[in-house]
């Protein structure tokens, strides 16, 4: 009896705490040549009062795309101002927010949660993409204590 017991509590444990479990709904958009850069989290999407917690983010060399309930919105890298980390920490990771100005001239702001990982370095790259597309911009580069 304790050993099902065990097995139904790590079932539960691999199939709705982890948050990778996104991979499949999210391969459409690789195939596109498209890079994901942020990750998701049970508890900011759950409780997070942003509408980025919600999306997924993707770029490629002209355009970061946020993609909300099956809505992609296209935000030239160009038009970004300001890419920073925040104060916010989940699974010591900082919650990064990006600005852009838009065609009308408003300023808009998104928060993500980034996956840089040892061995997933898109969101480094999405940086450096965007000082190339703007070296205007205010990037906060990628330290140690800024991921």
């Amino acid at each position: 009896m304790i050993t099902l017991l065990q097995v139904i509590v790590l079932i539960f444990i691999v199939f709705f705490i982890f948050p990778g479990r996104k991979i499949f709904r999210r391969s459409k958009h690789l195939q596109d040549g498209r890079k994901l850069i942020s990750s998701s989290s049970l508890m900011l999407r759950k409780f997070g009062s942003s509408r980025g917690y919600n999306a997924d983010y993707y770029f490629d060399m002209q355009y970061l795309y946020e993609v909300a309930d099956s809505i992609t919105t296209a935000i030239p890298l160009t038009s970004i101002i300001e890419a920073k980390p925040g104060t916010t920490r989940v699974s010591g990771r900082s919650v990064w927010s990006v600005d852009w100005i838009t065609a009308e001239g408003q300023r808009k702001q998104t928060r993500f949660l980034h996956n840089y990982t040892l061995f997933n370095r898109n969101f480094a790259t999405f940086l450096k993409t965007v000082k190339q597309a703007n070296p205007d911009a205010c990037i906060t580069s990628l330290t140690l204590f800024t991921l």
